[in-house]
């Protein structure tokens, strides 16, 4: 059952952060594209290490004990991959063929990029509970900060005003928020299985980072990826996942 205190913990973690990291939107003066480069990328580093240790893991854990094959984790991992996929391509096609609502499109495209990272918040505490899905949690507040910089940033970047990048980006936390509420509700309502649902969400937000990754090396924007913050990002997820 989905009560105020969760209601309220699930949002704050995902729309709450989505939020106040883009704040710092208001002084985008001061600050550089080197620095939100390199939050971007610790950002992907976040997500991948909170996908293995507070997703894969538990899903590999609940299957172990329970003497169960591992089908349920190949196949939410292949549906989770390919979900991002076809929503990338689709995504594609329509940026290409709508020039004009390019600014527009691209706030849908990150809703879209949010939806994982929510799903995978509620599908973890409805899973685990709030104890066991803290490190998942703590992870997606951490990342959700300079995400939403990063998004206030690119939308102004795009040629939105300082009031709209802000909006913009409140949808994206909305969108978030809406789909952490969607997962908790699904699992809490769903025959399907919990490493199913685990893998799935975690295959998601691994699949996002990749696509980001594998498109900045294709169009030869090397410098548009920062490996220290890519990698300080898997290191600070994995130290929270053994202290928390």
């Amino acid at each position: 059952m989905m009560s105020w205190p969760t209601i309220f913990g699930l949002l704050f973690v995902t729309a709450g952060a989505t939020l106040i990291g883009s704040l710092p939107v208001l002084f985008h003066k001061y600050l550089k594209e080197s620095h939100w480069i390199w939050w971007e990328s610790f950002c992907g580093g976040v997500m991948i290490s909170a996908s293995i240790f507070s997703l894969y893991f538990p899903a590999y854990e609940l299957l172990a004990t329970h003497n169960r094959t591992f089908w349920a984790l190949i196949q939410g991992s292949v549906l989770g991959i390919l979900f991002i996929l076809i929503a990338h391509y689709f995504m594609s096609r329509w940026t290409s063929d709508h020039a004009h609502r390019k600014a527009y499109l691209f706030v849908l495209a990150m809703g879209i990029h949010n939806v994982p990272e929510g799903m995978a918040v509620g599908v973890d505490v409805a899973a685990l509970g709030w104890e066991d899905a803290m490190p998942l949690s703590v992870a997606i507040f951490i990342q959700n900060l300079p995400e939403g910089l990063v998004s206030s940033m690119t939308f102004l970047v795009s040629g939105f005003s300082v009031k709209m990048s802000l909006f913009a980006n409140a949808v994206t936390a909305v969108i978030e928020g809406a789909s952490a509420l969607g997962g908790f509700s699904f699992v809490s309502h769903t025959g399907l299985s919990l490493p199913f649902l685990l893998s799935f969400s975690g295959a998601c937000m691994m699949s996002v980072v990749l696509v980001e990754v594998v498109n900045k090396w294709r169009s030869a924007e090397v410098a548009g990826f920062a490996w220290s913050g890519f990698g300080i990002g898997l290191f600070v997820c994995a130290a929270l996942d053994f202290l928390l």
